[in-house]
């Protein structure tokens, strides 16, 4: 390869990795991010085959850092759309730490 083709590739390269960090995958979610997705993951498990909408902006927007824990609470809508659709209030606290798994330590569905 001459010295050209060689840069034109390392420039390619360079751009495409710049432009990765711009995109929000995993470890540059934000620690609220993080809370909420874990809030989400456990109201899935709870909630089983039903099916439910989250206000997830909601959810990150609400967070609020108690201790060493994220209570957040936001609106959830369980079965959607059908006969028995019930708007409710999702309660979640979240122990978030770097390197380490968020814990739902804390879960309620206020209807």
């Amino acid at each position: 390869m001459n010295a050209i083709t060689t840069s034109l590739i390392a420039g390619s390269c360079l751009m495409l990795s710049a432009c990765s960090g711009s995109v929000n995958v995993g470890g540059s979610e934000t620690p609220q991010q993080r809370a909420a997705a874990a809030c989400e993951a456990e109201a899935k498990t709870r909630l089983g085959e039903k099916s439910y909408q989250v206000d997830t902006a909601a959810l990150v927007a609400s967070a609020r850092r108690v201790d060493d824990q994220w209570d957040l609470r936001g609106p959830i809508t369980v079965e959607p759309g059908l006969r028995d659709e019930a708007k409710q209030t999702l309660e979640c606290r979240v122990r978030a730490q770097d390197g380490k798994a968020a814990e739902v330590t804390y879960i309620n569905f206020i209807f």
